[in-house]
C-alpha cells in the first residue's frame, strides 16, 4: 500500500496532514510500504513512519534533526560543508547581560538572519551600530513572542548568488541578481550563468550535499566568494517562480516515480 499526504499525487489512500490521525490511519500505516509526504509535513508524523521502518519520500531526516537556520548551520559545521563565517546567537542575553559575559565584538558590516525566516524575511544588512541597534529591538520582540536565536553572519558582497534545485534525481540551477536580496520574491530576477565553472562549483556541490544528507526535495541557496560558493542555507518550502509551477509539478511526480519504483 502507497499512502500519500501530498494532494496532487493519489497513492492507495490518501490522508489530509492536518486531519485527526486516528486508528484509520495507524491501522493503514501496519500495511504501508511507502509514504509520500508534502514539505510541510510535521516532524512528528515524519519520525513515526521512518522509525516504523517504512520508506518515505521526501528524505528530510536531517532536515528535522537540525531545525532552523540555527541547526541548518550546525549541520554544515558538523558535514564541514562551505559556509559564510557564522555566529550562532541562541538568544539575546548571550551578547548583553549574562554571568559569564565576554568581549563580543560585531564585524559590520554583516547580515543577521532570524532563525526561522523564509523567502529573504527576517534578514537584514547591517552597515553600522545604529542599524545594529535597530535589528536588536526587532529581535526582542521575536523573544517576546517566543521565538528565540539569530545569526550573526559575515557580510559577501556580490552581484549574483545560485539556487539549486533538487527533485528526485534531478539537479536544475539557475543564477539570480538583485539587491542585497536576490530571491525572486523580493529584489531578484533570473540571469544566464555569468562563467561556466560557477555552474559546474555548484553542481559538484550540490552533489556532495546530496552525498552528505540524502535530501531529494530541496532548493539550496549559494552565495560566492572569490568564485568559490558557500552554501547560504536549504530551503525545503521553496518557491516555484524559477522553475514554473506545472513543469515543477512533472519533476515532482517523476521524482516520486522514480522513487516508487525502486522500493516496491
Amino acid at each position: 500500500m502507497i499512502i500519500s499526504f501530498l494532494p496532487t499525487f493519489k497513492g492507495d489512500i490518501n490522508f489530509f496532514q492536518f486531519e485527526p490521525l486516528d486508528e484509520k490511519f495507524l491501522n493503514a500505516l501496519n500495511k504501508a510500504k511507502a509514504v509520500i509526504f508534502p514539505p510541510t509535513i510535521s516532524s512528528d508524523i515524519y519520525f513515526l513512519v521512518k522509525n516504523l521502518g517504512i520508506s518515505v519520500f521526501p528524505e528530510y531526516t536531517f532536515r528535522f534533526l537540525f531545525p532552523g537556520k540555527i541547526g541548518q548551520i550546525m549541520l554544515l559545521k558538523l558535514l564541514n560543508l562551505p559556509h559564510p563565517e557564522t555566529i550562532v546567537i541562541p538568544r539575546l542575553c548571550g551578547i548583553e547581560e549574562n554571568p559569564y559575559q565576554r568581549n563580543f565584538k560585531i564585524k559590520l558590516p554583516c547580515v543577521i538572519k532570524g532563525n526561522y525566516g523564509d523567502e529573504g524575511r527576517e534578514v537584514f544588512l547591517v552597515n553600522n551600530e545604529e542599524e545594529f541597534k535597530k535589528v536588536l529591538e526587532i529581535i526582542k520582540a521575536w523573544e517576546r513572542n517566543g521565538k528565540f536565536g539569530f545569526l550573526i553572519q559575515e557580510y559577501i558582497p556580490s552581484e549574483f548568488d545560485a539556487r539549486s534545485f533538487v527533485i528526485g534525481e534531478r539537479i536544475l540551477i539557475c543564477f539570480r541578481k538583485g539587491g542585497f536580496k536576490k530571491n525572486l520574491a523580493q529584489e531578484g530576477k533570473i540571469i544566464s550563468c555569468p562563467k561556466r565553472s560557477l555552474k559546474d562549483k555548484v553542481l559538484d556541490l550540490t552533489n556532495t550535499i546530496i552525498k552528505n544528507t540524502h535530501f531529494n526535495l530541496v532548493a539550496i541557496d549559494f552565495l560566492f566568494k572569490d568564485e568559490t560558493p558557500l552554501i547560504s542555507e536549504f530551503n525545503f518550502v521553496f518557491g516555484r517562480r524559477a522553475l514554473g509551477e506545472k513543469r515543477y509539478e512533472i519533476y515532482l511526480k517523476k521524482a516520486i516515480k522514480d522513487f516508487l519504483e525502486k522500493i516496491v
